[in-house]
């Protein structure tokens, strides 16, 4: 425990000397959106953290409404789960943190221009006229699984070169469009060799927390230096609640809250059939996480 401290005390410190000011500003709503390493990033929760921690006022909320499996051409959900724009409206999102293109880069370099259009598409339902505020996350590399997992997986990270443009044409995209563009491709240490992933495609933990340290430096949160005590039970505080939020927003049995089984005896009240219980039940989870988000402010906020 002491020599990660130290490592992300020194990965910390190398951090401070960015943007004169935060990208992210009071009470604004950061919204992930993504696949399942946008999933992991709040599960994980090291990114809310951090920047919690380095702007403990600003009252900086965070959702996530990332989905494994999505990608910028296609978002499968439920039969009447609400869309990406309505999820965005419904929770008052000023910022929308996105990123796309790993599993994308699959189709080859003959690809990258429809993902380029499509990417450029979905960004304008998520902020229509500029709406909201935009920061593209490029997708961090393929790398090699465990070693115990070596002989029955390939190596990903020769796919890294496919990646390469669909990276490039995201930079080129934000710079077009003005949006922050966060840069995660090549934080990760040295070689895709020395970049362990759990499967050859998806974070593991640890990397998720150098990932976190990447993308607040590129938020511009400054004040970042160290990872004590306090910040430990900030995290806790803050996993806490993304579990709450996600128990809310993606609830086990969608079908008998708003899909195709609400006519279901068993998802109305049995003293009276006309009145639903499950949707005022699922309405209960929002005063605490809205409870959770103020101890959590109050941790952010203690002496340090």
């Amino acid at each position: 425990m002491r020599t990660l401290t130290i490592f992300l005390l020194a990965f910390a410190l190398t951090i401070t000397a960015v943007a004169a000011e935060p990208w992210l500003k009071p009470n604004d709503v950061v919204a992930l959106v993504g696949g399942e390493d946008m999933v992991a990033l709040a599960e994980e929760s090291w990114l809310e953290t951090l920047v919690t921690w380095a702007q403990p006022k600003d009252r900086i909320r965070f959702r996530s409404l990332a989905w494994e499996g999505d990608t910028v051409f296609e978002q499968r959900r439920d039969l009447n789960y609400p869309t990406l724009e309505a999820q965005l409206d419904q929770i008052g999102a000023t910022v929308v943190i996105c990123q796309f293109g790993k599993m994308e880069s699959f189709a080859g370099k003959e690809g990258v221009a429809a993902f380029t259009e499509a990417y450029e598409k979905l960004i304008a339902r998520l902020s229509p006229e500029g709406k909201r505020r935009i920061a593209l996350v490029l997708p961090t590399r393929f790398g090699l699984p465990p070693k115990a997992m070596l002989p029955n997986l390939p190596d990903f990270s020769l796919r890294n070169a496919a990646l390469a443009p669909y990276a490039e044409a995201i930079r080129v995209l934000a710079a077009k469009k003005r949006w922050l563009c966060l840069d995660s491709i090549f934080r990760f240490n040295g070689s895709a060799a020395n970049y362990v992933t759990r499967d050859g495609i998806h974070l593991i933990p640890p990397e998720h927390r150098l990932l976190a340290f990447a993308l607040a430096e590129g938020l511009g949160s400054t004040s970042i230096h160290s990872i004590d005590e306090p910040s430990v039970v900030l995290k806790s505080a803050i996993a806490a609640k993304n579990r709450m939020w996600f128990h809310y927003s993606r609830p086990q049995n969608w079908a008998f809250l708003a899909g195709n089984r609400t006519n279901q005896p068993s998802s109305r009240d049995h003293r009276d059939p006309t009145k639903r219980w499950f949707p005022e039940e699922m309405e209960q989870w929002l005063p605490l996480i809205e409870a959770k988000e103020k101890e959590i402010w109050t941790l952010a906020a203690a002496p340090r």
